[in-house]
Parts: C-alpha cells; structure tokens; sequence
C-alpha cells in the first residue's frame, strides 16, 4: 500500500479528541511535523505516534485488487450511501453484491468501523489493497465533503483508470493474438514439418537446396542456443526485479523510460493524467494543496515523475505558484502546466485540473491504439515474411526430388 521511494510514509497514531475519547488510526504524511500537523487540523491531540514499519506495511498491502473491482464494489457503495443507507447497513448490503476480493475484507472493515474507526482508516487497515488515493478522498471527504460524495468521487476516478485500462487492453488483444498464432505457425512449421522433408531428402541420397539448409541451420543454431538464452533471460530479470524494487533503482528506471522515443511521451501523459485527476479530487474535497500534492505523487504511478512533483510541492509550499514549481522541476507537461496556470488566475484550479487530467488521458490512449494500428501491420509482414521463407525452403525441398539420380 505504501510506495516507498517518493517521500510518503505511513504514521500510527494514538490521539485525544476533543471530548476527552481516545483514538487510534493511522495517516500519510512526509514528515513527522506533517502528520503532526494533520492531528491537529482534525481536532486530535497526539498521544503516541509512530512511523509504520515496512512488515506491517507489507502485511497490509499484500493483496491488491484490480482497479475494475475497487471501482465496481465503490460504485455500488456510492449508490447505497446516496440512497439513505447509513454506513453499517451499506456496507453489509454491499456484502452480497461485491466481488469476492471486497467480500472476504467487508467483515474486518465493518468490525473496524463498530470500534469506531472511520471509514477511510477501516480501508486503509484493510488486507485487499485499496488504492491510497481511494484512501485519501475518502478521509478528506470525511473531514469536509461527507462521506457519500467521497466515495462516489473515488468511485468516478477509479472508473476512469479501470475504462483506460481496459480500452488499452481491448486494442492489444489482437496483435497478442497474431503474434501468438504467428508464432506457433512458424514454430510448426520449422520444428516437424521441414524437418521431416529434409530426413526424406537424406534418404533418398538428395542434398538440401540452399534455402533448406538456411532455414534447418537456423532453427538447429536457435534450438541449441534456447537453454542458455533461457536461463541469462531469467537471471536478467531477476536481477532487474531486485534492482527496480529499491528506491533508487525504480526512480532510475522509471527516468530511463521516460527519455524512450514514444514510450516516454505515452508514460509521461498516463502518469500526468492520473496526478491531476488525484490532485483534483483531493482539492475539491477540501484537502490543503500541499497535503493533496502528497497524494498526486504517489497517483502518478511513476517513482521519477512523482520524486518530482514532491520537490515542486516545497516549492509550493515557500510560496511559488504551482504552475511555476512544476515547469521549474520539468514535473509535468506543457499542458498541464498552462492548465493549471489558467486555473490559478481564475481561482477555477481543481476544474482546470479535471480538463488537465482527460486531455492527458486522451493523448495516451490515441498514442497508444495508434502504436497498436501500426503493430499490426508490422506484425502481418514479419510472420508474412518468415512464413513466405519457410514455405519457399519446403517448395524447394520438394522440388529437389528428382526420380533417378
């Protein structure tokens, strides 16, 4: 649950209300000041508080779920809480029409929730792995909005990652398709059927046209070379997946992937519109720009981009407009930065950051479905081509067999 490596942590807290009760909870917050800070602005008088350790953290968050069902089991509790139902009886309503990841967590929550703990600290305890921005709304939500607008805002973005996901997912089903049937073909084709021909050929006393012997020599040359490839591969992964699970290594990863022709654009738009679509939710529901900045960092999916938007946050903080902070740290895009300059002057910043967020969105869905209608193509011509070679080695084969000599 907790993404290490940008400047967020988890605080456990004990604290007094004002009323004299005492409760428990937990926070995100960059620094010990920060969380302190948020206590206060929430009414809380620190008892005890403490960083998490990364165990709890990891016992926590041990099992995400796929955004499609945080959206789905949101929605349908959005729909409930918006009708009326108090929040014990939407949650047990919500028990039976879920998914199965929300209904084996529904009961901790809900237990949670009777040892008066609030919504959002019922989510964040919980072992299913609900987004921390999720998380975030719905604790903002509770301390200004309500909780049924919260939940239905985090329902609406989740709903919107989940429809990108899936629409980029929809694109590239047919060329995985191709590639895999290309794949067999070709497989087939070199692997039995060439080779039984070129065992005919040997018998019958015939030399292998030249064509044959190309396309035998290369499948012999790939069949050899498949284990020792297989195993550097696996040991080169292995490597990358310690490498990219440290801090450093991730953030250096990411900020190689972003200088990628393409791939860097469509990362960069992907990461851009998911942090302003966060930040705007969290300022609409009434969360400090710099507490919300937080949040935007950890949305973006990106160690680098997020590293980034963090230190535009300080500057934030010292006084500087956002627009500047973040062209300053190269944290955004041109758009979202004129956006958000354009929201700044006319007070209107949460709506210039929703138009900020579908208009990165959009850009990184066209790029990719249009490297998709390209991959198509190509993918039609490589196999075309390799296929068209084995098929002229086997016609050659045939051809070779001359009755006599």
């Amino acid at each position: 649950m907790i993404e290490t490596g940008i400047g967020a942590s988890t605080f456990v807290y004990r604290a007094a209300k004002r009323d004299g009760r005492i409760v428990r909870g937990s926070l995100t917050a960059t620094s010990r000041e920060e969380a302190t800070s948020a206590l206060a602005d929430a009414g809380l008088w620190p008892i005890e508080l403490r960083a998490r350790s990364s165990n709890e953290v990891s016992a926590i968050g041990r099992r995400a779920m796929p955004i499609a069902q945080v959206a789905f089991g949101l929605r349908i509790l959005a729909d409930f809480l918006a009708s009326g139902l108090p929040l014990p009886r939407a949650l047990a309503a919500l028990e039976h029409l879920a998914p199965p990841a929300w209904r084996t967590a529904l009961p901790a929550i809900r237990d949670a929730l009777r040892q008066g703990k609030t919504l959002g600290a019922a989510f964040e305890m919980s072992p299913m792995g609900i987004p921390t921005l999720v998380i975030g709304i719905v604790r903002a939500g509770e301390a200004g909005s309500g909780v049924a607008s919260a939940v239905l805002r985090a329902a609406e973005l989740t709903e919107e990652n989940a429809a990108t996901q899936a629409a980029i997912r929809g694109a590239l089903a047919y060329p995985c398709i191709l590639a895999a049937v290309g794949a067999l073909s070709i497989a087939l084709l070199v692997g039995t059927v060439l080779p039984r021909f070129a065992e005919i050929l040997a018998d019958l006393g015939q030399s292998l046209p030249p064509t044959t012997r190309l396309v035998l020599g290369t499948s012999d040359t790939i069949d050899h070379a498949a284990a020792p490839a297989t195993l550097l591969l696996a040991c080169t992964m292995a490597a990358w997946r310690v490498w990219t699970m440290s801090a450093g290594g991730r953030r250096r990863w990411h900020a190689l992937l972003l200088v990628l022709p393409f791939l860097g654009d469509v990362r960069r738009s992907g990461a851009m519109s998911r942090a302003c679509s966060a930040l705007a939710a969290l300022l609409e529901s009434g969360v400090p720009i710099a507490t919300a900045l937080v949040h935007a960092a950890r949305a973006t999916g990106d160690a680098e981009l997020g590293s980034r938007l963090l230190v535009a946050r300080e500057r934030v903080i010292h006084g500087e407009p956002l627009s500047r902070a973040l062209s300053a740290q190269c944290a955004a895009t041109q758009t979202v930065a004129r956006l958000v300059g354009a929201g700044e002057e006319s007070g209107r910043l949460a709506a210039m950051l929703s138009h900020a967020a579908r208009l990165e969105r959009e850009r990184a869905v066209g790029r990719t479905r249009v490297a998709i209608r390209l991959l198509e193509p190509t993918l039609i011509v490589l196999f075309g081509g390799i296929v068209a070679l084995v098929a002229a080695a086997l016609l050659q084969a045939l051809y070779s067999v001359r009755p006599g000599t």
